[in-house]
């Protein structure tokens, strides 16, 4: 187990060699894509309300992609960030840290937002087939770094699978007892 630090102590040198991939809904912003692009969705055209199971039984992936394609773009600058943790990315970013956005969010919405923010060398996300959360996420984020090869920033349970392959978490968003879950995982380093 390891002492949880606050958002306000510098990350070590040799952290910023490590990426740090960060979750987008949650965690980057304070609400969710998916939620947003769905109210969009229905206030276009209540009528897709009725479409909305037949997507989602070819699966969550499906699901988000056909709901991105319909409700038309989302404004990132409309978002509501997370501002305090965004200040911390911009720091890391400035300071040569490789910042990935890792979101379970449909890429033709998360595409934009880390276009908008200008801080993510990649984005890994959703593409209508594979629906990337959890252990789907993990086995991605390894593919690509390695066991213990990156730190995950992320604000939820569903996140403990990815924490559990990471070198270390920041916790975002969230309370008390999921940092306490995540040390048991892994080292964590931040919270906010």
């Amino acid at each position: 187990m390891s002492a949880v630090m606050s958002a306000g102590q510098p990350t070590e040198p040799a952290d910023r060699a490590v990426p740090l991939c960060v979750d987008l809904d949650g965690t980057l912003i304070k609400t969710d894509l998916f939620w947003e692009s769905s109210v969009l969705l229905l206030k276009r055209n209540p009528l897709w309300l009725f479409a909305l199971p037949i997507w989602w039984m070819k699966g969550r992936a499906h699901l988000k992609r056909k709901i991105a394609a319909r409700s038309g773009q989302l404004d990132p600058a409309r978002l509501p960030y997370n501002e305090l943790f965004l200040e911390f990315l911009r720091n890391e970013h400035r300071q040569g840290r490789q910042l990935i956005l890792a979101t379970a969010s449909d890429r033709s919405l998360a595409q934009p937002v880390a276009d908008y923010v200008g801080l993510f060398c990649d984005v890994l996300a959703s593409d209508g087939k594979t629906n990337l959360r959890g252990t789907a996420k993990r086995q991605r984020l390894v593919e690509k770094f390695g066991e213990r090869g990156f730190d995950y920033a992320g604000n939820s349970s569903v996140d403990l699978a990815v924490w559990r392959q990471a070198r270390a978490a920041i916790v975002v968003n969230t309370g008390k007892g999921l940092a306490r879950r995540a040390a048991k995982l892994t080292k964590v380093t931040k919270t906010f």
